[in-house]
């Protein structure tokens, strides 16, 4: 492998984005892809299996919120240095956050492995669910540490724009994950632990191959350990933070969905809802990864001055995701319970779960909205707005809304609670991306409209 390099004021707009942003889709896609193989492996040894693991999944969901806030926060200040060419600070905040993810993921491990236990058990779930939960969620546990440096390092190459790598490391980690499973679940009959040993294994060789990127030097980022700056981490905490919030705030809420899917349809009905979960990841992901890719030139373009830039990126932006996530729901919608047999054999799941995604039909587009704004909002360094939006859908809007329809009308409330949360989001995000985007100057620092390189 050689390396490549893109140049970040390429004026081809359009063309840039592109060639970032794609391979971010092909792998967070990958990514996405791994959670539903697993899925469907785990679904064959029975509803209970996947139920009782998807119990467990929002404390690692936490996890995840951790590595997106470190990544996201890292990869803006990262390529805001880099518009400005200071590549030396753009090196020691990525040194600085990798050096401080160790301890944060070894703390994590230690407390996710201790506590799994009264969790699952406060969620009330019967046996046959508490016992793959806990086979499973203890094992992912201890490899926490591994998955964190590799979320972080993702970040890293899609920020100096060698998203293209980033792409290779994740499909090959699926590969491995995928070609693994069947080994360890089936053949080694480790059943549920078997698919916690191929994650662990898959991300053990997606850093190797990280170790190889930085050590050849294939990016702008330099990794020597002299150059941790502590100083660094509380900007890229103050980028970071709402991002890691509004991933707390999906964990929680996806926990909130599977209790009252406990509550109004026991067993069955937490089967179906962590299919439905399921499929909201598989969908959301490639559109994150767009974002995540384009971000880097939106706030590269921030970093630059240039203002239109980053405008144009946007407005592309939102012409590429809505689309797509409205494909995506038109597609669950249309096939929902041939998609659903893909997870389970029962009858009753299938049903509850195909219900649940046709509910759920509003939720991509708005989402993909709500994606494209947060990262205006964060490469802007709009921290206290980014919180406000990121934390509506899955946070302050849902927890009300699952308390009162279910309630009301029972297990098909669970599933319109999200709906109609993601609605309220989208009315409240139209108010402040009209007033950020009037706020944004047409001009920028140092260059003149005319000046402003915009071909497609």
């Amino acid at each position: 492998m050689t390396k490549t390099t893109i140049d970040m004021n390429d004026p081809r707009v359009t063309r840039l984005v592109l060639t970032i942003a794609l391979p971010a889709v092909a792998g967070l896609a990958a990514s996405a892809g791994h959670h539903a193989i697993n899925a469907i492996f785990l679904g064959t040894l029975g509803p209970e299996v996947l139920g009782g693991i998807s119990l467990v999944m929002p404390l690692f969901l936490l996890v995840a919120a951790t590595g997106q806030g470190l990544g996201i926060g890292l990869a803006t200040l990262l390529a805001r240095h880099l518009g400005k060419g200071d590549v030396r600070t753009a090196s020691s905040a990525a040194v600085t956050a990798l050096v401080a993810t160790i301890p944060i993921g070894i703390v994590l491990s230690i407390l996710i492995y201790l506590g799994l236990p009264g969790f699952v058990g406060a969620l009330g779930a019967s046996d046959n669910l508490l016992a793959p939960g806990l086979n499973y969620g203890r094992l992912v546990a201890l490899g926490v540490t591994f998955g964190l440096l590799q979320a972080v390092c993702d970040f890293i190459a899609i920020a100096e724009g060698n998203s293209r790598f980033s792409m290779i490391v994740l499909i090959s980690s699926f590969v491995l994950n995928a070609a693994l499973d069947p080994i360890f679940i089936f053949l080694l009959q480790f059943r549920e632990a078997g698919a916690a040993f191929a994650t662990i294994l898959s991300s053990v060789a997606a850093l190797a191959c990280y170790a190889v990127y930085f050590r050849r030097r294939w990016g702008k980022v330099r990794v020597t350990i002299g150059i941790v700056r502590w100083q660094l981490l509380r900007p890229i905490a103050k980028i970071g933070f709402p991002a890691a919030a509004t991933s707390v705030a999906t964990g929680l809420g996806f926990l909130a969905l599977l209790h009252e899917a406990a509550v109004h349809g026991g067993d069955t009905g937490v089967a179906a809802t962590a299919v439905a979960i399921r499929l909201m990841t598989l969908g959301q992901l490639p559109v994150f990864g767009f974002c995540l890719g384009a971000q880097s030139v939106v706030s590269h373009a921030f970093g630059a001055g240039d203002h239109l830039r980053a405008k144009a990126v946007i407005r592309f932006m939102l012409a590429v995701t809505i689309p797509v996530a409205m494909l995506y729901s038109a597609l669950l919608f249309l096939a929902a319970e041939t998609i659903s047999r893909l997870f389970t054999n029962s009858p009753e799941v299938v049903v509850q779960a195909a219900a649940c995604l046709r509910a759920l039909f509003p939720v991509f587009p708005l989402a993909a909205f709500q994606s494209v704004l947060l990262v205006m909002l964060q490469s802007r360094g709009r921290a206290g707005l980014s919180a406000l939006v990121g934390l509506a859908p899955q946070g302050y809007l849902l927890v009300p809304l699952l308390l009162l329809l279910p309630a009301w009308i029972g297990f098909p409330g669970v599933a319109l609670a999200p709906a109609a949360a993601a609605i309220l989001a989208a009315v409240l995000g139209l108010f402040v991306a009209r007033r950020e985007w009037l706020a944004i100057l047409p001009t920028s620092t140092g260059r003149l409209i005319g000046q402003s390189t915009l071909h497609p």
